[in-house]
């Protein structure tokens, strides 16, 4: 079947998006007029405000989005907000460090790094290694921090191939309330998918947050079906960590359960879930303000509101933007 034909077609409820973040949002777009439910793919493309528009014609249209963050769904996961959010124990977050980083040793070469993949390549990944990669610790951070934007972002370390697109970053957030993460990414290093969420009585730590497969060097965790995520650490102020155990599960397939019961409720006559959508916005939000750092060599980037749930202004400098990324270092 071709794209058009799949969106004409009444035998389907839901579209699975996996194209390139260059080109996703038009289908997405038809995809919705067209009266189907979305799993797209991450990391998102496009401006702030051309993301926020596409999930308003989601809402409007009471169709269910869910982009690709499989951790989020994982028994783990749902755990871990148990310590963390639902529990006084770990105390008010102060920290986070995130990192999903590898290709390095070896295991790509020269051609994949210089474009020879999507990841690399700017016009299928505008915002390289950051977007596809480094959605994960954003996400992370993001999570720890209750889906709040931080106030102010900067890339510290930034480095890109010989296309201009981004193979590896680093960046600090800063959080309302003195909070603050530091995330990383990169095709260049060892292989690492970790957080650490420091409160103020304790920590929570994750080392296989993308894949769930330990540390155990297993990469098939990325290519195909696998059960873990069995784990994480709780660590108290003097530094004694437990490992808590937790079901093991596919954190892929727990997501597509999910999303599923959601399509089925509004087919049932419910409402779609906006959480999922609140999550991606965060998120792209989050990772279009440390891109625009990025692209400026690492300039402060603002994000002020005046309402919790207002419009965002974005200060660069002497400048104020209502969208990112704003392509005016071009």
């Amino acid at each position: 079947m071709t794209h058009d034909e799949v969106l004409s077609s009444p035998d389907v409820d839901v579209v699975y998006v996996p194209l390139p973040s260059g080109v996703r949002n038009d289908f997405i777009i038809k995809a919705l007029k067209a009266g189907k439910h979305v799993y797209s793919e991450k990391p998102h493309g496009g401006t702030v405000a051309e993301l926020r528009a596409t999930i308003n014609l989601a809402a409007e249209r009471n169709l269910q989005w869910m982009d690709g963050t499989m951790w989020y769904h994982s028994s783990r996961t749902k755990a871990m907000e148990e310590r963390l959010f639902r529990s006084d124990d770990l105390g008010e977050v102060r920290r986070v460090s995130a990192s999903f980083t590898w290709g390095g040793g070896g295991l790509v070469d020269r051609a994949w790094v210089e474009g020879g993949n999507g990841r690399t390549d700017p016009t299928r990944e505008p915002m390289g290694m950051l977007g596809d990669s480094g959605h994960y610790p954003i996400s992370a951070a993001a999570w720890a921090f209750g889906w709040r934007l931080p106030e102010r972002v900067r890339a510290t370390f930034v480095k890109f191939n010989s296309l201009g697109a981004i193979v590896e970053c680093e960046a600090v957030l800063w959080f309302p309330n003195g909070g603050r993460a530091v995330i990383d990414t990169s095709c260049l290093l060892p292989h690492r998918s970790q957080f650490e969420v420091v409160c103020e009585r304790g920590v929570l730590k994750v080392d296989d947050l993308v894949g769930g497969q330990g540390r155990s060097g297993n990469f098939g965790a990325y290519e195909g079906p696998f059960v873990g995520s069995s784990s994480f650490v709780v660590g108290d102020h003097l530094g004694k960590d437990d490992v808590v155990q937790v079901e093991p599960c596919d954190h892929a397939r727990c997501l597509v359960r999910e999303f599923a019961d959601l399509v089925e409720r509004v087919k049932g006559g419910g409402r779609a879930d906006p959480e999922w959508s609140k999550r991606a916005l965060v998120t792209h939000t989050i990772m279009c303000a440390v891109y625009e750092s990025a692209m400026r060599g690492g300039t402060d980037v603002e994000l002020v509101r005046e309402e919790a749930s207002g419009p965002t202004t974005y200060v660069v400098g002497e400048e104020s933007f209502d969208d990112i990324p704003t392509g005016a270092w071009k």
